[in-house]
């Protein structure tokens, strides 16, 4: 049961009206429901996808962040599965990174060709018939929860969304059956959550507005108040946690996008001391968060038949907040390493932390530094339910499952491919090499990872074959229409 206190905090965020209709959680039973080890047995394995914002490399203890900094939960992750060190996100901003962890596609094979990040009221950027890691799962008789920052789109286009009629088609239209979060950034607006189809805690006979929606200061009007930022967190994490305990009886999928460490970088109140000021505080609170969750399985007895997955939509914003340059400045290497971070076509922009654990499947304690990307995602999970992918579908997802589970994975894939923020850069990795393909007249840059993680030295006139090579192949897969064999249409 989570505390009196607790509970409390996380309604702090709105007005006494307000707390009977939005943040109203359903009252637990005085002794938990417990899940069997047989009923477990008989099940199929639960998901649990956690993808947290802007969270850089080196931001946890695990990937060596200083040790004054503390994330238990995180690094518990670690020690009981498999930490990886060259994991990439398809983009190193928001929308397409989540565009292509949910479909397996690159977002560049959409409309949306220079790869900026989606409006908050855009409409919803995922075809209602195209399959997704929900729509599998539920397909396979999963319960489906997707919880947090959306940022793909609500509502059908061309048109802004209207806060004022549902929500749809979004989440519950590809393949959620439950959903609870925000439409985009926090301060983006409308400054209220969202369940399923509908704002919560409108007034009645009101129009719901968003003035300056893409700035800082922006407000909503229409409803009764809005949220504090700094209980979204934890309104979240009991959401998520409720979630897992009413729907733990069937095998569920559950998909947690926290809004730390995004901006505003606002953590609760009962997180304070980090010695790298609030950007500490807020990753210890992600941490906290995580080990809800994680505490939650232990008491249901469904850990052991859980596959969790921590990773990130992209690095670290170095410059984004006063507190991640306070931090940065304080000798915390939030992207570890690399180079450069968010927006950017650098490691830091594009590595992502990645973890995962299922117990007696994942090799406890161990670390692999297979290359592969999050679209390939969809095929892994796919893999792992036994499931063929259907042509026209995951168009550049592989399935990267044995690096999951085996000692020796063998083959690796063949590449990974990256867009940076605004399309002008394209980057695509293969073995230890990284070419960086600019836009005209600017030149294209090639570096080796294994010698040179910091991206300091551009050796392409020393390999002008290896960088045409790999040039050649950048260019075939974005002529054609999938990267994965088989899945032409």
């Amino acid at each position: 049961m989570k505390s009196t206190l607790n509970r409390l905090q996380a309604l702090k965020t709105f007005s006494t009206a307000i707390i009977g209709v939005a943040l109203a959680l359903p009252l637990s039973a005085q002794t938990p429901a417990v899940f069997t080890a047989s009923d477990a047995a008989r099940q199929k394995p639960n998901l649990i996808i956690i993808l947290a914002d802007d969270f850089g490399w080196g931001s946890l203890g695990c990937y060596g962040a200083p040790e004054e900094l503390k994330t238990p939960h995180l690094d518990r992750l670690a020690r009981e599965g498999r930490r990886f060190t060259d994991v990439y996100n398809a983009s190193s901003v928001c929308s397409p990174s989540r565009y292509a962890l949910m479909t397996g596609r690159y977002y560049w094979r959409t409309e949306r060709k220079d790869g900026r990040v989606l409006g908050f009221a855009a409409p919803l950027h995922i075809e209602t018939n195209r399959l997704t890691l929900a729509s599998l799962c539920k397909a396979q008789g999963y319960r489906t929860g997707a919880f947090g920052k959306w940022h793909l789109g609500l509502q059908a286009g061309p048109d802004r969304a209207d806060w004022n009629k549902p929500l749809t088609p979004g989440p519950r239209e590809i393949g959620f059956d439950y959903f609870f979060g925000l439409a985009a950034n926090p301060w983006n607006g409308p400054h209220t959550f969202i369940e399923n189809d509908s704002l919560l805690g409108r007034i009645p006979g009101q129009e719901v507005t968003v003035t300056g929606g893409h700035r800082p200061d922006a407000t909503t009007s229409g409803i009764l108040k809005q949220y504090e930022t700094q209980y979204i967190m934890e309104t979240l994490t009991d959401r998520v946690t409720d979630w897992i305990e009413e729907n733990g009886s069937e095998p569920f999928f559950v998909y947690y996008a926290p809004t730390a460490t995004h901006t505003p970088i606002d953590p609760n109140p009962r997180f304070t001391g980090s010695p790298f000021g609030k950007y500490g505080d807020f990753i210890e609170e992600l941490d906290w968060s995580v080990g809800q969750i994680l505490a939650q399985l232990d008491r249901l007895k469904l850990a052991d038949n859980t596959l969790v997955i921590f990773t990130s939509d992209d690095g670290a914003a170095l410059r984004e907040s006063k507190y991640s340059i306070a931090a940065t400045e304080a000798g915390f290497a939030l992207n570890g390493p690399f180079r450069g971070g968010k927006h950017s076509e650098w490691e830091g922009g594009f590595r992502v932390p990645f973890l995962v654990r299922w117990p007696g499947k994942v090799p406890a304690g161990t670390v692999s530094d297979q290359v592969f990307c999050l679209t390939d995602m969809l095929a892994s999970v796919a893999s792992v339910l036994d499931v063929p992918l259907p042509k026209g579908s995951a168009e550049d997802s592989f399935d990267a499952w044995r690096f999951f589970t085996e000692e020796k994975p063998g083959q690796p894939l063949p590449y990974v491919i990256m867009q940076a923020f605004a399309g002008a850069t394209y980057a695509i990795r293969m073995g230890d090499w990284k070419l960086i393909e600019r836009a005209s007249p600017r030149q294209n840059e090639l570096y080796n990872l294994k010698e040179d993680v910091a991206e300091a030295k551009n050796v392409i006139a020393a390999n002008a074959d290896r960088a045409a090579q790999m040039q050649r192949i950048l260019s075939e897969a974005r002529d054609r229409t999938y990267t994965r064999p088989g899945a032409g249409k």
